[in-house]
């Protein structure tokens, strides 16, 4: 059944994005009152479809959204932001937009960089991280980076590839990622590639106060799970699940695991009197 989709707008771009419940009229930002606020952040290139298993396992204990960041899947632009940075802010404007309370914040890949960045310089406005294969400082290998470029300036096709997936998962995932691939115009995959290498908050991590949860998969060739053990170990109170049979795209690849793994997280936050739907 087909997610409820909105579109708001921030900065003058038309960001678009999923949620669960009822619809609402133009304007009017849906009922958001069921337990935690969950905000999903998807990768580079990709776009908020690919939380699709996750909107719909967690709609009727909280309230999902998972937004395409500008430039990506249905949302306005046709550029990368460029960075990591400018991504955290696209995401602050979008939960002000909104008028959000505190969320926690499901970040995969670079959208995990941008939750991290938002919880450095954004405290309160986080309730709690997700942080799903990423790193504190990404190491992309110069040929990916190489072989987008070709593509933006076409001397090359894009490449469709199984680099992200563990060699356990079902085809069918990887050719779902593929179609959505395509959704996004490679120039704003390579922008986002670079902005991925250029993030480092390596030596920030022991600022990061709210309840962590770390997830990285067994066979993730792009961000091993030794990155993850890095945010482990500089995150004080984080907690790293790592999942066997699953590559870089761990919710698509293994979404039961990962989604129990998620609830039983957000059983362990605290409670919090700030609770409500936007306001």
């Amino acid at each position: 059944m087909p997610l409820p989709t909105k579109y708001v707008p921030v900065n003058d771009t038309a960001v678009h994005y999923f949620h669960t419940g009822r619809t609402t009229l133009p304007g009017v930002t849906p009922a958001l009152d069921r337990g935690e606020l969950l905000l999903f952040i998807h990768g580079a290139g990709s776009n908020a479809n690919t939380w699709h298993r996750q909107l719909a396992a967690f709609a009727d204990a909280h309230s999902p959204l998972a937004l395409d960041l500008p430039g990506h899947g249905r949302s306005g632009g046709t550029e990368s932001l460029g960075s990591i940075a400018a991504y955290r802010d696209s995401v602050v404007g979008f939960m002000d937009a909104l008028r959000l309370r505190p969320a926690v914040l499901v970040g995969r890949s670079m959208g995990g960089a941008i939750a991290m960045a938002l919880g450095l310089a954004h405290p309160t406005r986080v309730r709690a991280l997700v942080l799903v294969a990423t790193a504190a400082r990404f190491e992309l290998p110069d040929a990916m980076l190489d072989t987008w470029k070709a593509v933006t300036q076409g001397r090359t096709q894009q490449p469709f590839t199984a680099d992200a997936f563990s060699p356990a998962v079902d085809f069918a995932v990887v050719r779902e990622a593929w179609m959505e691939q395509v959704k996004t115009d490679p120039r704003v995959r390579y922008g986002d590639f670079v902005a991925c290498n250029a993030f480092d908050v390596s030596a920030h991590l022991g600022a990061l106060q709210v309840p962590t949860l770390i997830v990285a998969g067994r066979d993730d060739r792009i961000t091993p799970p030794e990155r993850s053990e890095v945010l482990y170990g500089a995150i004080r109170g984080s907690r790293l699940v790592v999942i066997d049979g699953a590559g870089h795209t761990i919710p698509a690849e293994r979404p039961a695991e990962f989604n129990a793994v998620v609830t039983e997280f957000l059983a362990t936050l605290p409670p919090t009197s700030a609770r409500g739907g936007s306001t």
